[in-house]
C-alpha cells in the first residue's frame, strides 16, 4: 500500500497516473467529497472500490481471490432466498454513500430484505431518502487504510458479514456499534455452518460442486 499527500487539485492525476495492481491500494489525503463524488462517478474508475472518509480516499483494485470469495457467498444467499421464498433485491457492490456524513463506499455484495419493496421501483438509491441495505457482505483480504465497520456503522447497515483470513463473522448493528451474533437476523435460519465449511473447501472442489452441494443440502433438510 502507498499512501500520498496531494492537494486537490492534484489527485486526479495521481489517480490516472498511479498504476494499482490486483488487490492492492493507493491512499490520498486532503481530498473534498466533491472531488471525491467526481472520481467515483467518472465512467473510466468503474472498476475500482473506493473508500472515502474525512477527507481520505483509498483506491482499490480487487484480485480474483477477492472476487471468489464474494461470488460463493453470493450464490449460497441465491440458493437460500430461492428455495426460501424470500423477497431480496441484491444491490451488488453499489456505492453506498451520504452526502450529509460526507462517507461512501462499496461493499463486496449488498442485500435488501425488510426494505426489498420499498426500494424494489428504483432506479437509483439515495441514502439520504431510503434506508442503507439490510445485509452487507465484506471480504477483507489486504488490509485496509480506512476500517469499513465504522462506516457501515454511520451509514445505519443493520448486518454485517465479515470474511476475513479464512473466518466468515457476523455482526449486527445495537445502538450504534456492531456486536458478533452466532446466526443471521437478516436472514433467519440461514446455514451459516454451511457456508463457512463451503469457503475453506473451495480449493478441493469447483464452485459448481459447491453450489450444487448446498443445493442439496437444502433439500435434504427441507
Amino acid at each position: 500500500m502507498s499512501t500520498t499527500t496531494t492537494s486537490e487539485a492534484d489527485v486526479e492525476t495521481k489517480t490516472r497516473s498511479t498504476s494499482v495492481a490486483a488487490g492492492q491500494t493507493i491512499v490520498l489525503t486532503d481530498v473534498d467529497w466533491e472531488l471525491y463524488v467526481r472520481l467515483r462517478d467518472t465512467p473510466g474508475n468503474r472498476r475500482k472500490r473506493m473508500t472515502f472518509a474525512d477527507g481520505t480516499l483509498e483506491i482499490m483494485t480487487l484480485s480474483s481471490f477477492h472476487e471468489l470469495i464474494s461470488l460463493i457467498i453470493d450464490h449460497f444467499i441465491l440458493e437460500w432466498r430461492v428455495a426460501r421464498d424470500i423477497s431480496v433485491l441484491p444491490a451488488g457492490s453499489m456505492t453506498l454513500r451520504r452526502t450529509s456524513l460526507s462517507r461512501g463506499l462499496e461493499a463486496d455484495q449488498m442485500y435488501y430484505i425488510e426494505n426489498e419493496e420499498r426500494v424494489r421501483n428504483q432506479v437509483t438509491i439515495d441514502l439520504d431518502q431510503v434506508p442503507p441495505p439490510d445485509l452487507v457482505i465484506e471480504v477483507e483480504h489486504t488490509s485496509s487504510a480506512i476500517p469499513k465497520l465504522p462506516l457501515y456503522a454511520q451509514l445505519g447497515v443493520p448486518e454485517v458479514w465479515c470474511w476475513c483470513q479464512e473466518t466468515l463473522s457476523v455482526y449486527r448493528l445495537v445502538e450504534g456499534d456492531y456486536q458478533a451474533q452466532t446466526a443471521s437476523t437478516a436472514l433467519a435460519g440461514f446455514p451459516l455452518d454451511q457456508l463457512r465449511a463451503a469457503l475453506l473447501q473451495r480449493t478441493q472442489v469447483s464452485e459448481t460442486t459447491l453450489v450444487r452441494n448446498f443445493r442439496q443440502w437444502i433439500q435434504d433438510n427441507g
